[in-house]
Order: C-alpha cells, then sequence, then structure tokens
C-alpha cells in the first residue's frame, strides 16, 4: 500500500471512531518504495509540523538482494537484465566472507546516485516522473552517511542484510553499486524499514488495527528531543514572535529544541545569531521557530 493510502485508511479509521477528520491535518515521515514494507510514521494535529524533525533521523532497514541480474528501477520492480559473469566458478568462491570484504567499502561517508526512477527531484520535478516519460536523466551523486551493513543471510543468488544508515540514502543505490563492484549485478527484491530514530517498528500498529488510543502524545514522541521548561511569561513572550534570553541554559546549546510549559511543548525554538548590536539578538536568546496550537 502507498503513504498516501494508508493515510486515507487511518482517517476513515478515526472518522468511525468519532473524530471530525475534515479539517483534521494527517502527514507521514517520509515515503517508502513501492515495494518496501515496515515502519511509516504518522503525525496527527499540530504533530505534523515536527514531522521534519523525524525525517531527518537515522533508519535502519532490512533489504534482499538478488545477484546476478540488475533492473532499470534497481529494484524487482523494474525490467530484469541479465548479467554475464564468471559463473559456476565466481558462485563457488563468493562467500559470506568475500562479501564482508566488499560490503566494507560501502560505509562511513560515501557518494552515492539516487536512482532513475526515484522521488528526487530535478529541478522540482521527481525523477521518476521524468524517467516514466522515456527522458534522459542526468542523476547527480549526493553524499550520505552508511553507519553499518550486517549480512543476515546468504545463499546464491540472495542476500539478505540489515542496513543503518542516515537520512537520504537509498538502499536500492547501495545494492546496485555492491553488485556493479562484484561484477555480477544486483537487484533490490524486498526492502523493510525497522526504525527511524528512537522508533521500532516492533511497537508500531497495522493500519487495520489502528484505534484513536494509538497515538502518542507530542511530549512522550519528543522525550529525547532537546527541551527546555518556560514559565507563563516567557511562553507569551515566545508566542507573540518576541525573544527571550536563555543565558546559562545548557539545555539551550542546540540549535533547535522544543518549548515546553506546564507539561506541554508548545512551540519549536531556536538560538538566534548576532553580535549583541542594535537591534540584533545575542546567541544566548532564542525565538519561536514554529508555534503548536495546544493551549486551544
Amino acid at each position: 500500500m502507498s503513504s498516501f493510502f494508508v493515510l486515507k485508511q487511518l482517517k476513515a479509521r478515526l472518522s468511525r471512531q468519532g473524530i471530525d477528520v475534515k479539517n483534521l491535518k494527517i502527514g507521514h515521515a517520509g515515503t517508502l518504495d513501492p515495494i518496501a514494507t515496515g515502519l511509516l510514521i504518522v503525525a496527527v494535529g499540530e504533530a505534523t509540523k515536527l514531522l521534519e524533525y523525524v525525517v531527518g533521523q537515522d533508519k535502519v532497514y532490512e533489504a534482499e538482494c538478488v545477484f546476478g541480474a540488475v533492473t532499470d528501477t534497481y529494484d524487482a520492480d523494474g525490467e530484469v537484465e541479465l548479467i554475464s559473469f564468471g559463473g559456476e566458478d565466481f558462485i563457488d568462491k563468493l562467500s559470506v566472507s568475500s562479501l564482508k570484504k566488499v560490503i566494507h567499502q560501502f560505509t562511513g561517508e560515501i557518494d552515492q546516485i539516487p536512482p532513475r526512477f526515484s522521488a528526487k527531484k530535478i529541478d522540482g520535478v521527481p525523477a521518476y516522473k521524468l524517467a516514466r516519460k522515456g527522458e534522459k536523466i542526468e542523476m547527480k551523486s549526493c553524499a550520505v552517511r552508511i553507519d553499518a551493513i550486517d549480512i543476515i543471510s546468504f545463499k546464491w543468488p540472495v542476500l539478505t542484510m540489515k542496513v543503518a544508515c542516515g537520512a537520504g540514502t537509498y538502499i536500492r543505490s547501495l545494492i546496485h553499486d555492491i553488485g556493479q563492484v562484484l561484477g555480477c549485478g544486483a537487484y533490490m527484491n524486498e526492502l523493510r524499514r525497522v526504525s527511524i530514530g528512537k522508533f521500532r517498528v516492533e511497537d508500531a500498529v497495522a493500519v487495520d488495527d489502528f484505534v484513536l488510543e494509538n497515538i502518542a502524545s507530542i511530549e512522550d514522541s519528543f522525550a529525547n528531543f532537546p527541551t527546555v521548561e518556560f514559565g507563563e511569561e516567557d511562553m507569551d513572550i515566545l508566542n507573540r514572535g518576541n525573544f527571550v534570553d536563555l543565558s546559562g541554559e545548557d539545555s539551550a546549546r542546540d540549535e533547535v529544541f522544543l518549548g515546553k510549559y506546564n507539561g506541554k511543548i508548545f512551540a519549536v525554538l531556536e538560538l538566534v545569531r548576532g553580535d549583541g548590536g542594535r537591534g540584533e539578538a545575542r546567541a544566548s536568546q532564542v525565538k519561536t521557530k514554529k508555534k503548536l496550537n495546544v493551549f486551544i
């Protein structure tokens, strides 16, 4: 199912539970590939304003790749092209140990070229839309971070692995590139997202089982995010768009953090840079980046 379909189903289930969904804001933290399953983080109401801080968190995937062929989409949805390689001699020599040596090359900070059939935008247009029209596309490489690649199982031609990586990493491209280095080609057959930041798929709920009570509070969901507690006066000042001085607040050293009052998160705040001159705020001052309407 698509990410859009998930949101549509959740809205329908909330409606059946008596929630007015006509003007309800609902969004998700990052579209999965069509072939993928696993964790999709969904935010409702004011929490949608915080989704951008979830999207950029580290992720863990479990992926199954097939050697001996490539596809134009880098996954099983594409047109398969068999690759000529060393045959049985090659297969006999390809062990878990030799695979680990190749895979290790792809850990750390690496340059990666996204698939042509991806949501990566070219002049504001998703690349897959241009690719489907048959237009020639030059995908530019981008820097990504891969923290670890662990082999779960391997039996020719199928390799199953777990990948811990930073935001923006394409597992399809990783698998394709591994196949190119090996010389036998490879494409992604299955992909499952198992975690985003502290959110884990084993703690998730299936769409068909979803009820209103499954919605966690913003405070619980962002318990690990840097937060500063404010009094009512400072909260009002911030909500009016003015600065508040946080000199001596160690927790305010993060560029962006959450403001809390009376147990509720009321805003995303940011440090204001300046030299303290006329009209400029000092580096110890903060202002509201996003206001959450949680006290209405």
